[in-house]
């Protein structure tokens, strides 16, 4: 299945329509970079959309106590669990945006090396470690 807007609407047809839309937004992205993708990515977008799922039902879950504390077993305020649960996805989705070269910090280190049909797997490891 080669990935398309059509494609990740299919196959996350149950996600919330903000994945949704966060994941067509991504597949653009990187089809302004490169032209075709192949199923490797797909795996990438397994995890992506498995993380977005989850903070936005901490998000929907801090809208919906309208308070970022809750109550613990003792009646202490406490910082609600959905906050940390937010920080952890918003940390792992950045990471992931990494492997696409998406953030601030991945567009740095991406480097592009132009090959050609008869260079060698030497040559092409020189020309990235310039």
């Amino acid at each position: 299945m080669r990935l398309s807007k059509d494609g990740i609407k299919q196959r996350y047809e149950d996600a919330d329509p903000r994945t949704i839309e966060f994941l067509c937004n991504v597949l653009d992205d990187i089809k302004k970079d490169n032209k075709e993708l192949n199923n490797y990515f797909l795996c990438s977008f397994d995890l992506l959309k498995n993380q977005l799922e989850l903070y936005y039902a901490a998000v929907d879950d801090i809208s919906k106590a309208g308070d970022i504390t809750s109550e613990d077993a003792y009646k202490r305020k406490a910082k609600s669990p959905s906050i940390m649960i937010m920080q952890k996805c918003h940390d792992q989705i950045m990471k992931i945006l990494n492997e696409f070269s998406m953030s601030p910090f991945g567009q740095a280190r991406l480097k592009r090396v132009q090959t050609t049909d008869d260079q060698s797997a030497e040559e092409i490891l020189n020309k990235l470690i310039e």
